[in-house]
């Protein structure tokens, strides 16, 4: 017994002694990929990465053995190696994305740019971030407005201000659609709701030629698709602004692919409202904004590698507002608009094999609206506060008319084919598509002839209100090219070139565009872009613009598309597996921007006769006139401008396993010039210094808490030198034609035999842009309570808005004391503002 005991140890131990193992990581090339399948498939046996992208096979035979490493999302690899007794091999693995679409794979991380991509300014946001940043009402575009070179306007506005440019330069899309108007509530938020989208690209300056017609920035997201893991599936949430549901799961009758639904709605509306209307604030036929969509995505597919998508968009905001009797102030105001934006696509994706896709996409886009404004304000020299418990009868002296309607209706239907081929470590992209444009706009109003008085001698009033009727047809057709070539293992090099023909101008333009990365080392990239960008005139983007151009053939024939050439060099630095360190330089040259043209006229100016009373019309001499410049609605390539700037990046990602603490800082030192008659002036949103510090850290499986801290030094405002006589102009003959100019004056209420008071304006002079608002600073809290009941998924939270209660400045009211002096009013953006909200999933 003994005898057989010390053989089957010995043959065992002979056993053993011919075995091996392999062992090593799976990583991108630079980042660990866990839970790759790592199998062997003449002895059956496998092993899956773990967190760090680490595996190990033991007790392998020794000789040579072929392994195979697969994982959704990246190219299969297969590797032969030979296993020696009583050694462990080392074997390391890089996958390289597949550009096959098989199926959606969920990211829970920040994707990181490979040092191959050449594109400089890229930011890929998780839509996590939007579920999550403090005080970014769980939207996109305010989450963006975190990050670096990217501004707000105000707290109300969700349009993106990005290195010196204005809103209405950037290009948004959608799932391979141009948007024109992407937000909701008037501003409020954006039309992407970060629980159906999948991706968000923001290249903040040195896009690619596959992206054209704007000047500034591009942002690109992405719906996902539906989860066919299950046949139903979905999520409700609630937040300060709106409550939205998605719904999804896998097609119905074994089709292959996927379904998506979701909807959005404002419910402050329905809470809110009764109480204004209680208080007789509002009128009871009264309907506060309010808004709701329906997008739906539909993936038919793969077939033999083809893919059909479907999207489809149904979105209204509304408003319809009267004053009610009992308010407090002394305007009334009745509001009638509604604003639709719908969109449907279709979309054809083949990749007949793993080195070649090509994307056709079909859309129709419309995007129209109708408003009605009627009512009486405040003569704006007046002190607000000193009228607001007046009686109503005695208020029609100082009350002026503003009538305004108009209806825009901005419709296209595109055609794109984009074509993507991978030949050896080189990508090609080709491109063509067009436009089919139509766009009718029909504006009207209706001033009191003092607030035409104050709008004609204010230099500060850019937007000529004068009615105006167009209806436009016309097309855009482009083509692209673009090719990263591996130069070496470090350098790629990605030159471009993007034709565009605007139909409105018939011109041709071609726009030549060259980026490179050069990997100084495993951790280090250097990136550098230069190119050429033109943006065409057009009634769609004079949304984001506020201004009224008159775009009829006798103009633009004679205008040329805005021009804008883009400078940027960064170097990104990877100083762990988490932190990542990125500085940027950029310079854009702004040249044949479109304005306003400014023509000659005759302005008039009174002088008080010293020694009398400057309250009475007859101590002042009679308005002689002057020459003075009149702004008109007749489109010029009259002004140019710069924007430079600095910006830093420190960004923390989770992606180890036990990380608790992510988030970014960031630093943008910027300069926004704009040149018009030879004058300089700041660009409106030049914004000298921003800070973003963003931090989230999750306490255990139940409990995280986020923070934002922001700081910008202040915007540029024009200062009034003081106060000025207002000049009227009436008809003096009976003729209908206003010629003579006389000193507006307003009778004493009670005493209409008495002489009539001078009225005062705000005097601007001939300043512009002449100082600066306060700096703007504002801590936001975010409390995330994650918890299971009804064997349901929730997640409650507590969203702080500016903690401090900082009073930070969006305008000032100037008026006009009794002892006419110049008194002024500020206003304020978000107070101190808490909100409730939920998620759940089911």
């Amino acid at each position: 017994m003994r005898l057989l005991l010390i053989i089957i140890f010995s043959i065992n131990s002979i056993l053993v002694a011919q075995t091996g193992s392999i062992q090593g990581r799976v990583t991108d090339g630079r980042n660990p990929i866990p839970a790759v399948n790592v199998f062997i498939p003449e002895l059956g046996i496998g092993d899956a990465t773990n967190d760090k992208g680490f595996y190990q096979l033991k007790n392998l035979p020794s000789g040579k053995i072929e392994i195979r490493f697969s994982v959704v999302g990246y190219e299969a690899e297969k590797i032969e190696v030979e296993i020696f007794p009583n050694k462990t091999v080392e074997q390391n693995i890089i996958l390289k994305e597949t550009i096959i679409e098989v199926q959606t794979v969920t990211v829970t991380g920040f994707k990181q740019q490979e040092q191959k991509d050449t594109r400089t300014s890229l930011i890929d946001l998780n839509p996590r971030s939007a579920k999550i940043l403090a005080g970014g009402v769980e939207d996109l575009l305010r989450t963006l407005q975190s990050l670096p070179g990217v501004l707000a306007p105000n707290d109300f506005s969700s349009q993106l201000i990005v290195r010196g440019s204005g809103p209405d330069q950037n290009l948004i899309i959608m799932d391979d659609i141009e948007v024109f108007n992407p937000y909701r509530l008037y501003g409020v938020i954006s039309m992407f709701n970060p629980d159906a989208v999948s991706d968000v690209n923001l290249i903040s300056g040195g896009f690619p030629a596959k992206y054209g017609d704007r000047l500034s920035a591009v942002l690109d997201v992405t719906n996902r698709e539906g989860d066919n893991s299950k046949a139903f599936k979905g999520n409700i949430n609630a937040s300060i602004v709106d409550a939205n549901i998605v719904l999804e799961g896998r097609n119905p009758f074994s089709i292959k692919g996927s379904w998506l639904i979701n909807s959005r709605r404002t419910y402050y509306d329905l809470i809110i409202e009764p109480f204004v209307k209680n208080a007789g604030l509002v009128d009871d036929n009264t309907s506060f904004p309010n808004f709701y969509d329906f997008q739906a995505k539909l993936v038919f597919g793969p077939f033999n590698g083809s893919k059909i998508l479907l999207n489809g968009i149904l979105s209204r905001d509304g408003v319809n507002v009267i004053s009610g009797k009992e308010r407090n102030t002394p305007d009334s105001v009745g509001v009638f608009n509604i604003t639709r934006n719908d969109v449907l696509g279709a979309a054809w994706h083949f990749a007949p094999s793993k080195k070649l896709l090509n994307k056709i996409v079909v859309s129709w886009y419309k995007n129209n609206g109708d408003t009605d404004f009627d009512s009486q304000i405040l003569d704006p020299s007046l002190n607000r506060s000193a009228f607001e418990d007046a009686i109503p009868d005695t208020l029609k002296p100082y009350l002026l008319g503003f009538k305004f309607s108009g209806d825009f209706d901005y419709r296209k239907i595109s055609v794109d084919d984009k074509f993507t081929y991978l030949w050896g470590d080189n990508v090609f992209e080709a491109g063509v598509g067009f436009d089919k444009m139509e766009t009718i706009i029909d504006f009207k109003f209706d001033l009191d002839p003092q607030l035409e008085a104050i709008f004609a001698a204010n230099p500060q009033f850019r937007a000529v209100l004068s009615d105006l009727k167009d209806i436009k047809k016309y097309n855009r057709y482009r083509a692209y090219l673009q090719n990263n070539f591996k130069v070496t293992e470090k350098f790629y090099f990605n030159p471009s070139l993007r034709y565009d023909y605007y139909d409105l101008l018939d011109k041709h333009y071609f726009a030549p565009r060259f980026s490179l990365s050069y990997a100084i080392d495993e951790i280090t990239t250097l990136r550098a872009v230069w190119g050429i960008y033109y943006q065409s005139p057009g009634y769609e983007k004079l949304r984001d613009q506020n201004v009224l151009f008159d775009l009829t053939p006798d103009y633009t024939k004679l205008l040329e598309a805005e021009k804008a050439i883009h400078y940027v060099l960064g170097v990104e630095r990877w100083i762990t597996n988490e932190w990542s360190l990125r500085f940027e330089s950029y310079f854009k040259n702004f040249d044949n921007l479109i304005v306003q043209k400014i023509s000659q006229g005759t302005r008039f100016i009174t002088e008080l006769i010293p020694g009398k009373n400057p309250k009475l019309s007859s101590s002042w001499t009679r308005p002689v006139p002057v020459l003075g410049d009149s702004v008109t609605q007749i489109p010029v390539n009259n002004s140019y401008g710069e924007a430079y700037g600095f910006e830093f990046f420190l960004a923390k990602r989770n992606i180890e396993r036990g990380s608790k603490f992510s988030g970014w800082i960031s630093y943008s030192l910027a300069f926004a010039n704009r040149y018009e008659l030879n004058e300089k002036l700041p660009f409106r949103f030049d914004q000298r210094h921003t800070v973003n510090i963003v931090m989230n850290y999750e306490f255990n499986s139940w409990f995280n808490i986020g923070l934002r801290w922001q700081y910008g030094s202040g915007f540029p405002i024009s200062e009034p030198l003081g106060i000025k006589p207002r000049i009227l102009y009436i008809d003096s003959n009976g003729d209908g034609v206003l010629d003579n100019p006389v000193i507006a004056t307003r009778k004493p209420f009670g005493n209409p035999n008495a002489e009539g008071e001078v009225i005062y304006d705000i005097d601007f002079g001939n300043q512009k842009l002449n100082a600066r608002k306060p700096a703007y600073h504002r801590l936001d809290i975010r409390l995330n309570f994650v918890t299971n009941f009804w064997n349901i998924d929730w997640v409650f939270y507590l969203d702080v808005v500016n903690v401090y209660n900082r009073k930070n400045v969006v305008g000032y009211d100037y008026y006009i004391t009794e002892d006419l002096q110049l008194g002024r009013e500020q206003n304020n953006m978000f107070p101190i503002l808490p909100t409730l909200g939920f998620s759940v999933r089911f």
